[in-house]
């Protein structure tokens, strides 16, 4: 008898264990559902709702027009079907116009805590029907009377100043939305430009008078030689407040309250039962952020058409609730000293998080937050108007990406598979401003330093730093595209060396160069940097390392093995204006590309006059020469001025 006990302990005991394993296997959760979509279960074809477990064996059906959204929590990834179709979900994922992304844990856990929120699923299950949403939202203004509740999303605001903010931004969005409307006009795409690919001259060795040791301090020696260059190149003054961080896009604001220091987009409050649900997690290079977005507000679009897309501009993304999320948005962008690029990319994945990558729903959010924050954009579809696609006005050329000219600006595809043929949108939005490259303070991610290594001058050995630079940084700088201002392409190192350090590797090296730098004379500390760019770094060209030609900044150059002359005079003309505060210009050569120092004493060697004062040549890779020593065979010299 107790034989027959325990057999059945046990197999109560297996039973038991079995259960959650059955149960873990429906590791899919569907997030979202758009649509007649029906799953088989048990034989019986039953609606998908949002909130239901399935497994990736499961077989469902998604007819045309419909959309479904799952998280394979085991798995963590993202299932986005548009596709219409029936079969396996695991097979279905494999189709044209379905998409499989990778997600966040904290994305997951988020969308986790969202499906234990009855009010939101019930909002987000009628987003689509304007009537039953009303009644929801009512029946929770009722349920938080005490606290207003969502009936504080649509009180005006109480302050004079910000009424006509609310009044002047309502008008433009109506205006826009109206001109959406209006028949896309059919364009081609300009022809892309590549890089202009120079035969670099290799570095070279200075040799001294034949039996004779180099010497230290060799510029005392030398003689003063003008040269004067074939061509000058001076930012104007707009170009310089770029560089300099003034005059940044922002909301559009009434005229007269252009100087008030209250913002155009108020932000909203939330009531207390969905505050714990409001903020939506994405990672960017590495740094965990959030913003406040509306689940119930989720964006769907059916053909592109530009009735479709004026109403989901004017019904949804132009009403309270994508407010805070646009707020929180130029929060993030000031937190995290996000240059003009960067706060693109930052809307992108935060887009892509929220409507799926690369969706048309995710291009049409990115271009929305992109205008209201004050940046120029035109959205476009193709011939078949399937799709929607960003394009973004720049107001530098950007080599190897399609450009568009639309009433004499271009206009580049935030997405590289856009089509070269666009029917495209030239609506524009008031106070609108093209995007800068420039990048006024470095971006500020979440530390994941690599390896550090040492820099050593040969001639000073004194002269060394030890730099660790942060991954995540180098992760961004890999993404900026290449360009110049204007039609001189002899400023497409302009971006790169009037970007400044960033203050964790200038904390890292600057102590101890000044230090190795205390008591010299401006020359001499100009000397000592420039032997060890010369002697601490090694040369190696871009094809090599990239496949082509990339200009580093200047941490990029301190992190990676190998550098060429571009990079080297970006970092030594870095290090010459912070450690040593004396104006520098970059000097292009065909082929290569050195430095100009302008010195308030009296220096020997090679110089050019820039402003009517002399600059004197260094040059990182004439390797041991002097301050005031140009390299053999370079000629027809190109003055690039620097900040």
């Amino acid at each position: 008898m107790h034989y027959k006990l325990c057999i059945k302990s046990f197999v109560i005991t297996i039973i038991c264990c079995m259960m959650p394993l059955s149960a873990f296997a429906q590791d899919m959760l569907v997030y979202y559902v758009v649509g007649n979509v029906t799953y088989t279960s048990n034989g019986t074809s039953t609606p998908l709702t949002m909130n239901t477990r399935i497994a990736p064996t499961t077989v469902i059906n998604v007819p045309a027009d419909s959309r479904v959204e799952l998280i394979d929590v085991k798995n963590v990834k993202r299932i986005i079907l548009l596709a219409s179709g029936k079969g396996a979900v695991s097979t279905l994922s494999k189709n044209k116009g379905n998409t499989v992304t990778s997600v966040s844990q904290q994305y997951v856990q988020y969308v986790l805590q969202q499906m234990d929120n009855d009010q939101l699923t019930a909002l987000k299950q009628h987003s689509r029907d304007s009537e039953q949403m009303a009644n929801l939202l009512k029946s929770i203004e009722d349920s938080e009377s005490d606290d207003n509740g969502f009936a504080d999303m649509f009180n005006e605001f109480r302050e004079d100043i910000h009424k006509e903010f609310e009044e002047f931004r309502r008008k433009n969005n109506e205006e826009y939305a109206e001109f959406v409307r209006q028949i896309w006009k059919q364009f081609k795409a300009a022809p892309v430009m590549p890089k202009p690919q120079d035969d670099f001259i290799k570095p070279v060795v200075y040799q001294g008078p034949e039996g004779e040791p180099q010497q230290t301090d060799m510029w005392r020696f030398l003689a003063k030689v003008e040269r004067v260059a074939k061509k000058i190149f001076k930012p104007n003054k707009d170009e310089v407040e770029k560089m300099q961080g003034k005059k940044r896009p922002k909301p559009a604001t009434p005229k007269k309250v252009d100087e008030t220091k209250e913002q155009p987009i108020q932000e909203v409050k939330i009531p207390k039962s969905q505050t714990q649900f409001a903020s939506m997690p994405f990672t960017f290079f590495g740094t965990e952020m959030s913003v406040r977005i509306d689940e119930s507000r989720r964006l769907y679009l059916g053909k592109v058409t530009p009735d479709n897309v004026a109403d989901l501009i004017l019904k949804q993304l132009s009403t309270k609730y994508y407010d805070n999320t646009i707020v929180d948005c130029l929060a993030l962008r000031e937190k995290y000293n996000l240059c003009d690029w960067a706060y693109l990319l930052m809307l992108k994945t935060i887009s892509d998080t929220f409507c799926g990558k690369d969706t048309k729903e995710s291009a049409l959010l990115t271009g929305y937050i992109y205008c209201q924050s004050g940046y120029k954009i035109r959205f476009a579809t193709d011939a078949k108007k399937d799709n929607l696609y960003l394009l973004v006005g720049s107001r530098h050329f950007i080599y190897g990406k399609t450009p568009w000219m639309l009433d004499g600006d271009f206009y580049y595809p935030v997405l590289e598979t856009t089509p070269t043929s666009l029917l495209i949108c030239e609506a524009a939005y008031p106070q609108e401003q093209k995007l800068s490259l420039f990048i006024p303070t470095t971006p500020h991610f979440t530390e994941e330093w690599n390896e550090e290594r040492e820099v050593a001058s040969q001639r000073y050995p004194e002269v060394k730093i030890h730099v660790k630079v942060n991954q995540n940084l180098m992760n961004f700088y890999e993404t900026y595209p290449s360009s110049r201002i204007g039609d001189d392409f002899t400023t497409r190192w302009v971006m790169y060396a009037n970007t400044p350090m960033q203050e964790d590797i200038k904390n890292q090296i600057y102590p101890e160069l000044s230090k190795a730098l205390q008591g010299k004379t401006p020359v001499e500390k100009v000397e000592r940097i420039l032997n060890l760019i010369q002697t601490g770094l090694e040369y190696g060209y871009d094809d090599v390392v990239w496949g082509g030609d990339r200009a580093f900044f200047s941490e990029e150059t301190l992190n990676y093995p190998l550098c060429d002359c571009e990079d080297r005079s970006i970092l030594f003309t870095r290090l010459v204006r912070d450690l040593v505060g004396l104006k520098c210009a970059l000097i292009y050569y065909p082929g290569h590309l050195a430095a100009a120092v302008h010195f308030d004493e009296e220096v020997g060697g090679v110089r050019y006059m820039l402003d009517n004062v002399p600059y004197v040549v260094c040059d990182a890779t004439y390797i041991g020469a002097s301050v005031g020593m140009q390299m053999p065979d370079c000629d027809d010299a190109t003055l690039i001025a620097i900040e």
